[in-house]
């Protein structure tokens, strides 16, 4: 009788578990919370997309909740995962520098096991660093579906004699004579909210790969320096200039100068059918400034991908959909239609007769490119990065504002980096 009944039970729990697994008739519903409108489209059936998942997964459904805001997402995201009352998106769009804050409260499911088990092609396809930016200590909590890279827009007939800036003292100085030649704005670039803190971050960055050894103080110094003319002579209103409207200026004719990510060149090839002026043969792009000329050009990425959220109801069909999401398939889609560029070395070889891989410094993103003019290196945000980006972002308004001196300045942006 005893055997019996264990028989039974057995029965009942391999039947119950049978009843939970997902079905076409029974499907998992997952929910992607995050900026996805500019990588899928609802409506679209290309492959690579939301619907072509679906058809080949007819035991998942899809829901796309929307949002563009980057820190909305970062504020919105954490306040869910960590309230269990809260609705749970199953997977989160988000940057590698937020992995390691998320996984540290808890709140990402744990996928090296996972991600081991993939093909020795298939993970050696990823850009390693854009793959480590996910990892918290040994542990993996995402992977990157894109990668982002700022460029140096010019107007080829506005520009000086010796063309695009190559150091960021021609930067200034290409900046005036637009200025003065065209009586237009010579640079523009986003700098509302924490975009300024970012436009800082970036000329931080391009002094510090100058430097025979890092000195940060001393980086700070001319970091700031360059800064301040930057805005003061281009955008002393700076709270006006938003991506939108950055990226309007720059297509509508009215600067000569961009600084801005890669996506912008997907905006300027839609530009005839919405009637801006300026269109892609308008401009030549490539990359940001370096300190001086002799020094070595390194692309610093910043990256988008995927994330899922530990509660979710379905890892392992949550897993089948991070999985779609940075895979090949999804990649060829993004670049083909968006000119976005993915974090995987194939896109040089599947990619390189697309629009979005036109610009040197998007090939220069791949090791396989010949003549590779440029490293790759990942955008590293420092520990408790939100907090300490929004203090520099303070400083750096209160020293517009009050026309900080300099040695000051750099001394408070150090304190804010050591914590203090």
């Amino acid at each position: 009788m005893r055997y019996s009944l264990l028989i039974f039970m057995l029965f009942i729990t391999t039947f119950a578990g049978c009843a939970k697994s997902p079905t076409p008739d029974n499907p998992a519903i997952l929910t992607v919370y995050g900026d996805v409108n500019r990588v899928f489209e609802k409506n679209s059936t290309d492959i690579g997309s939301i619907n072509d998942f679906m058809e080949t997964h007819p035991e998942i459904k899809v829901k796309l909740i929307p949002e563009y805001s980057e820190w909305t997402i970062h504020e919105e995201a954490l306040r869910m995962l960590r309230d269990p009352q809260a609705e749970q998106p199953d997977i989160i769009e988000m940057p590698g520098s937020w992995a390691a804050s998320f996984a540290r409260e808890g709140l990402l499911l744990p996928m090296g096991k996972w991600y081991d088990s993939l093909p020795r092609r298939e993970k050696m396809d990823f850009l390693e660093p854009a793959v480590i930016g996910y990892k918290c200590g040994e542990e993996l909590y995402g992977l990157p579906a894109l990668i982002g890279v700022q460029y140096l827009y010019g107007r080829k007939d506005l520009l000086p004699p010796s063309g695009l800036p190559q150091t960021l003292e021609e930067l200034v100085s290409a900046s005036r004579y637009i200025k003065k030649k065209h009586n237009i704005q010579g640079l523009i670039f986003p700098s509302k909210g924490l975009n300024l803190y970012k436009f800082y971050y970036t000329l931080l960055q391009i002094v510090l790969d100058g430097q025979e050894e890092e000195d940060r103080l001393a980086a700070h110094i001319a970091t700031y320096k360059t800064f301040k003319i930057l805005v003061q002579e281009n955008q002393p209103d700076y709270e006006k200039f938003d991506h939108v409207v950055a990226e309007g200026e720059f297509r509508s004719g009215r600067a000569g100068l961009s600084i801005n990510g890669n996506y912008v060149w997907y905006l300027l090839s839609l530009s005839k059918s919405v009637g801006f002026p300026v269109h892609p043969e308008h401009v030549t792009v490539g990359f940001l400034p370096m300190l001086k000329p002799e020094a070595h050009r390194v692309n610093h990425i910043w990256t988008r991908g995927y994330a899922i959220n530990k509660r979710t109801k379905y890892p392992q069909q949550a897993l089948e959909l991070l999985h779609h999401l940075t895979s090949e398939r999804a990649d060829f889609m993004r670049l083909k239609n968006k000119y976005i560029l993915p974090a995987r070395k194939s896109a040089e070889q599947y990619g390189e007769n697309l629009p979005g891989m036109a610009p040197e410094a998007a090939r220069a993103l791949y090791n396989r490119s010949k003549g590779d003019p440029g490293g790759l290196e990942l955008n590293e945000s420092p520990d408790n990065w939100y907090d300490t980006a929004s203090k520099m972002l303070e400083l750096l308004k209160e020293a517009l504002k009050t026309d900080m001196e300099t040695l000051r300045f750099a001394r408070k942006m150090l304190e804010i980096e050591k914590g203090k």
